[in-house]
């Protein structure tokens, strides 16, 4: 469920921002790129040429993050704010996004409610502002502010049902597994008349019902549809059945060969089986895609194939490189840490 959070928040965080010119935009495209070191020398040239301050210290502050120096971004990110006036702007709410997630990587789960708290305060039907600050509840052991921050949200999104997904999947994390659950199946209850076959199948899958969601997502089964392939194939995975799981993948791929997300699930599926190297094949013509957005995903998994191969020098190397584009990822510095024994 994580990076769906994270597009929900990229959605957000990469609304309504005035646009950028020169170094700045130069720095930009090299964040994107994961290239943050070399923005940040882009980003003195931008001061340099006398671009937009708040700009810079913005896309100075998402460098830092990037790096994983945070307190570097918090410092940024309260650089750009010093610059509004009294009219507040969604550069504003942008920057205050980015802040909230600076803190969480933290784990200074107060500041970030705090700073959701001041969203919320000039916008009170921010429905992410709520969901990620009841996350962040739940982090510091307040349940009840966090049921009722993810109550406002579902009740002004009444049909999002991708945030209930998110909401119960939270509280299942947070050992609240009957409560997760119970939003889950009173969503199915209130909309099953208006809700399509998949959209069936797909609930009944996170609420692991997978008898029921398969049944759903063969009924709206759609050769030529990815997200139908995706959670038909991920079925039959949880039910054992890892060949037909396969079979389902690959014969999306000879008609899709740019589905860099089927050959990913195709890849987990094959290492699930014992088939390795075909994990690593997997992995590997997903990642020489162009701009699939799936580039950590499948780097780390790549790793891992190498790994269960015995090929520890191949391990290794993508490791080295892997951290120095996401040198935050906890599990990735553990699984050095194993690599560097081998």
């Amino acid at each position: 469920m994580i990076p769906v959070l994270l597009i929900m928040l990229a959605g957000i965080t990469g609304c309504g921002v005035p646009g950028t010119k020169g170094f700045t935009e130069t720095a930009m495209s090299e964040i994107e790129a994961l290239e943050y070191e070399t923005a940040l020398e882009t980003l003195a040239s931008a001061e340099e040429a006398g671009e937009n301050a708040a700009l810079i210290a913005r896309a100075r502050g998402i460098a830092h993050l990037g790096l994983a120096q945070y307190e570097e971004a918090v410092n940024d990110f309260h650089e750009v704010l010093s610059y509004s006036d009294w009219q507040v702007d969604a550069l504003d709410y942008d920057v205050n996004y980015y802040l909230a997630d600076t803190y969480e990587h933290m784990k200074d789960y107060e500041s970030a409610v705090d700073t959701y708290t001041d969203i919320l305060g000039l916008k009170g039907k921010e429905v992410l502002a709520l969901y990620k600050r009841g996350c962040d509840y739940l982090m510091l052991g307040d349940h009840e502010k966090a049921v009722a921050d993810f109550n406002k949200a579902i009740e002004l999104a009444p049909d999002d049902y991708d945030l209930r997904i998110e909401v119960a999947g939270r509280l299942t994390e947070a050992s609240y597994e009957d409560e997760g659950r119970s939003i889950l199946e009173q969503f199915l209850a209130e909309k099953e008349k208006k809700l399509s076959g998949f959209d069936k199948g797909r609930i009944y899958f996170y609420m692991e019902d997978y008898e029921n969601a398969k049944v759903y997502l063969e009924e709206a089964r759609d050769d030529d549809d990815q997200n139908t392939i995706l959670f038909l194939g991920k079925t039959y995975e949880m039910l054992g059945d890892y060949n037909y799981a396969t079979s389902t993948y690959q014969n999306y791929l000879t008609r899709h060969p740019e589905a860099a997300v089927i050959y990913n699930q195709l890849g987990l599926s094959r290492l699930k089986s014992g088939d390795y190297a075909g994990a690593r094949d997997a992995f590997s013509s997903a990642r020489n895609l162009q701009g699939t957005g799936l580039e950590q995903v499948l780097s780390y998994n790549e790793i891992v194939a190498n790994e269960y191969m015995g090929d520890f020098e191949r391990a290794k190397t993508l490791m080295s490189e892997y951290l120095k584009k996401y040198p935050d990822d906890q599990a990735a510095i553990r699984e050095n840490t194993f690599l560097s024994t081998r």
